[in-house]
């Protein structure tokens, strides 16, 4: 993902992921998209690849939006909600409170840049979400003590897959782990599905623990898959004092 719009949507997906999690655990979340059409995209995309029933309010003046927002948030804490305004109006309506509508309003502040049109897919996803995926499992890895500093993303191998070096979406290198993230395409293309095998057995050589995880299953709640690591890493580490 090269571009500086491919970037901001890596970011902004792994900041819904990470505000999906907080509900997760049962704490009230608003996200508040500073932005116009294309942060009205980017949530849709999000909730479809995540697999979600959410909603966005962008009907009224900031201040019905956001009490309905809370309150929403409030009675069903883990359902995605969001609302959406300029950000002229958001800056507006912020601007000297203190109160707890404050408070939740900076913890889900989200700004999206609105690109040149030309920029932008005309597709239903606007991002990759294998990658945001990917990106999200990362994060929290990196959120878990137990595996904290262990892995790195898109590593290359010194053996060849194919035309080109292998490479592993998430690679520990001491821990000898390979985790690889699969879309949904993994499983509707024969072709895939027998490269994925033949990639698993050619890691498994190199004495890598291969896991795989879906990325629809980790943009919905990574908890799942982090703990399927924290297993694997045990048996690594049981393994090692052998």
């Amino acid at each position: 993902m090269g571009t500086e719009r491919e970037h901001q949507e890596q970011q902004i997906v792994r900041r819904l992921v990470r505000d999906q999690w907080v509900r997760w655990h049962g704490t009230p979340r608003v996200t508040v998209l500073a932005g116009g059409a294309y942060a009205k995209r980017l949530w849709s995309s999000w909730l479809e690849v995540s697999g979600l029933a959410g909603a966005l309010l962008d009907d009224g003046d900031v201040d019905a939006l956001v009490r309905g927002a809370i309150a929403r948030a409030v009675a069903a804490p883990r359902e995605p909600i969001a609302i959406t305004a300029s950000p002229q109006a958001l800056q507006a309506w912020r601007r000297g409170r203190t109160d707890r509508s404050a408070a939740m309003f900076d913890e889900g502040l989200l700004e999206i840049a609105e690109p040149p049109l030309e920029s932008v897919p005309q597709t239903a996803h606007t991002f990759d979400a294998r990658s945001a995926a990917e990106a999200a499992l990362f994060d929290a890895l990196e959120a878990t003590p137990a595996t904290s500093g262990r892995f790195r993303l898109n590593e290359s191998l010194s053996i060849r897959f194919g035309s080109r070096a292998a490479e592993v979406d998430l690679l520990s290198r001491g821990d000898r782990i390979a985790i690889e993230v699969d879309g949904f395409h993994h499983f509707t293309d024969p072709d895939g599905y027998r490269r994925d095998r033949r990639k698993d057995v050619l890691l498994q050589t190199q004495g890598l623990l291969v896991i795989r995880v879906l990325a629809e299953d980790v943009l919905r709640d990574p908890r799942e898959a982090v703990n399927f690591v924290c297993q694997a890493l045990a048996y690594r580490l049981e393994e090692g004092a052998r």
